[in-house]
């Protein structure tokens, strides 16, 4: 089944529920994400690579973004990604997923829930592929990582998400890297008529890499916050949490 509901399954009778999500552990997310996210109360899902200087840094800082709602996702340590698909110059041998056994892929997983577990206290856990690669060392990591987190994020054209779609382990987002905030806004506009989960994906926001700028950020974050009757934000965890007892809720 995935087919869109003629009525809302969101909280509030909302029409879409909308999950921003950023990628990487990265300084623009404590210094302008976060900051613009706290000042509208909108929570948001962070990706961490546990390896990333900002989360040796500034560790305090990202217990304090737990603390205000945000969820700490899955994003494994060494970020590993791979190597042989073009483009990927950039992936160091010891990151190469292909070089990678499923053991040690699930492996990784569960020491960054336990890094994760240790910062926010949190057992319950999302997770988003590196560089929406599936595949370690010839094998699909679904099944095992069914067992170690309850949702994992990718990328695709639209971002949405059908309530209708019980497949939490490829949920979809909309890469927002170098788009304007009208480009961004009309994604969620266009998720509307179908009642989906749109998901957001950044990495850097006015700054760092593969950014988007802060202003088109802000735009994005604003019109969000100014129209909490279409929009329910949620954490990643939350939005399928909820879709899950919902799709629960029918089959009875």
């Amino acid at each position: 089944m995935d087919a869109s509901p003629a009525i809302s399954p969101w909280p509030g009778g909302a029409d879409v529920a909308v999950v921003l999500t950023y990628d990487d552990a990265l300084d623009s997310h404590l210094d302008i994400a976060i900051p613009q996210l706290n000042q509208r109360n909108l929570p948001a899902t962070f990706y961490v690579s546990g390896a990333r200087p900002a989360i040796r840094m500034r560790l305090d800082e990202w217990r304090q973004a737990a603390r205000r709602g945000h969820e700490l996702g899955n994003h494994m340590l060494y970020h590993p990604c791979r190597k042989s698909i073009s483009n990927r110059d950039w992936v160091k041998p010891w990151q190469d997923l292909d070089g990678y056994t499923l053991e040690q892929f699930l492996d990784e997983v569960q020491v960054t829930n336990s890094m994760l577990e240790a910062i926010d206290g949190q057992q319950q856990r999302t997770f988003a592929y590196p560089c929406g690669d599936m595949i370690a060392g010839g094998e699909d990591v679904i099944p095992g990582l069914k067992k170690l987190v309850s949702a994992a994020r990718l990328f695709s054209i639209d971002g949405q998400h059908q309530p209708g779609n019980s497949d939490f382990y490829r949920i979809a987002s909309f890469d927002g890297a170098e788009k304007s905030a009208a480009q961004l806004i009309a994604v969620v506009e266009a998720a509307r008529e179908n009642h989906s989960l749109v998901g957001f994906m950044f990495h850097g926001v006015g700054g760092d890499y593969i950014t988007v700028s802060a202003d088109a950020h802000r735009a994005l974050l604003e019109h969000l916050a100014a129209h909490p009757d279409r929009y329910w934000v949620a954490t990643m965890r939350e939005a399928v949490a909820h879709l899950q007892r919902e799709q629960s809720r029918g089959e009875r």
